[in-house]
């Protein structure tokens, strides 16, 4: 008898409450540990799982810990590949009804990446600048589009609804087996164009700006709401994507292989619908390209992200949803 035969005898012998168990143990793959004292699990279920070796107990820092054991997580992983394939044609079926393009772009793009479900939907939940020497995510300002927003969390509901997802206080978690799943389902949809990731980049580049200056920019009238995008407290921003403290933004424009030249030029452009201003700081400490005295203060804030949202990411959001 193989390992699989052997797994699946196993499996049909546990009871749905084991299997919950395991798999929420599972999904924490961040840190495969409970405190049993502070769980909420039966004692007769994890009896049971202690009995078959499924789990484990031990004592760390004075409290006894819940984890899986080897075979447990063998199993969880012949219980997703079992949900995997017995889901697959209802599954495609629900999937067709989404823009396919749009998913992949989710699946390679967004996904993965510490999304999270609050009362206001699918956000991405960002605590700390990124330093210098990680990757640029500017991918995730497409979750500053709304239709992106609701389309993950569309997608996310049907992952949910065939049992390959779950959420545990608030958290999506996903199993390396639906990951692997999904990633090669979408491998061969082009999901963003060249020209449309270099938009994104520009995007990512021009709202980092606002951030790096907000205490020049006037957030009266119109503006009021887009103060929340910017400030948030003593706290780091949740949308606080670069810190200036780190580099000066030509090596933002660098890292993300951008033309300081077509910046400035989209900058000008928007100086002369009064949109910013342009100004001599000698010595600031907020100088943006090669003559170090000189940036495009923020007049109109609201004018300055519609300008930037219908230039930069509306249209790639357009096709993604439409194609």
């Amino acid at each position: 008898m193989g390992m699989e035969e052997l797994h699946s005898n196993l499996i049909s012998k546990l009871g749905s409450e084991e299997i919950n168990v395991l798999l929420k143990l599972y999904y924490n793959k961040s840190n495969l540990t409970i405190d049993l004292d502070k769980s909420d699990f039966d004692d007769d279920v994890l009896q049971n799982l202690l009995d078959k070796n499924l789990i484990s107990t031990n004592i760390d820092d004075g409290e006894s810990v819940l984890s899986l054991s080897d075979e447990g997580l063998n199993i969880c992983g012949t219980v997703m590949f079992k949900r995997i394939s017995d889901n697959k044609t209802g599954l495609d079926k629900k999937l067709q009804e989404l823009p396919a393009r749009a998913i992949a772009c989710l699946v390679n793009r967004v996904m993965w990446r510490d999304i999270v479900k609050k009362e206001s939907g699918y956000i991405d939940e960002i605590t700390k600048p990124y330093a210098l020497d990680e990757s640029m995510w500017y991918e995730r300002v497409l979750l500053k589009d709304d239709r992106i927003v609701k389309l993950l969390g569309k997608f996310y509901d049907t992952l949910e609804d065939f049992d390959l997802i779950q959420k545990i206080d608030n958290t999506i978690w996903c199993s390396p087996e639906v990951e692997n799943f999904l990633k090669d389902k979408y491998k061969n949809i082009m999901d963003l164009s060249w020209v449309e990731e270099d938009s994104l980049k520009y995007y990512y580049f021009f709202y980092v700006y606002a951030q790096d200056q907000k205490n020049l920019i006037d957030f009266s009238g119109n503006g009021q709401q887009f103060r929340s995008m910017f400030y948030e407290g003593d706290s780091i921003p949740q949308d606080y994507w670069f810190s200036s403290n780190n580099s000066d933004p030509r090596t933002l424009l660098s890292l993300l292989g951008l033309s300081e030249k077509r910046v400035i030029d989209f900058l000008e452009r928007m100086q002369q619908i009064d949109i910013v201003n342009e100004r001599y700081y000698p010595l600031t400490s907020f100088s943006f390209f090669s003559e170090d005295d000189k940036i495009f203060v923020i007049r109109d804030i609201k004018a300055y992200m519609d300008f930037i949202t219908n230039k930069f990411l509306k249209s790639i959001v357009d096709s993604l949803i439409n194609n």
